[in-house]
């Protein structure tokens, strides 16, 4: 199982959330997952190429939601998580309980570490 794990970068709570996720997920999940990593920097216009999204499961921690199909996995807690409002409902149909967004948290790192 190969996972991707898309994180905000050069933030110190985007990466602690990479590491704690891969922790969760070997612990919890799958010990035998391997991991790559990306890091996303905020940029205009689109935030995420597709291409991006290219392991078994994909994760998004502490960056904004990407309403992708192969988006496995999301962590947030920034008020501004959703870039609009369709992407913003497309996460609150979402069922697969592997998608979380808590602002009153404020740290990513630990919302990843409470669930």
């Amino acid at each position: 199982m190969n996972v991707k794990v898309l994180f905000h970068d050069r933030c110190f709570d985007g990466i602690a959330s990479a590491v704690v996720f891969s922790r969760f997920y070997r612990e919890r999940v799958n010990p035998r997952a391997e991991f790559a990593y990306a890091g996303l920097m905020h940029r205009a216009g689109r935030l995420f190429d597709e291409a991006l999204f290219d392991g078994d499961e994909n994760a998004i921690v502490d960056f904004k939601y990407s309403s992708s199909d192969r988006l496995t996995w999301w962590f947030d807690h920034h008020d501004s998580a959703f870039l609009s409002p369709e992407d913003e409902a497309h996460f609150r149909r979402d069922r697969s309980g592997k998608k979380f967004l808590d602002p009153s948290y404020k740290s990513c790192t630990k919302l990843v570490a409470d669930i």
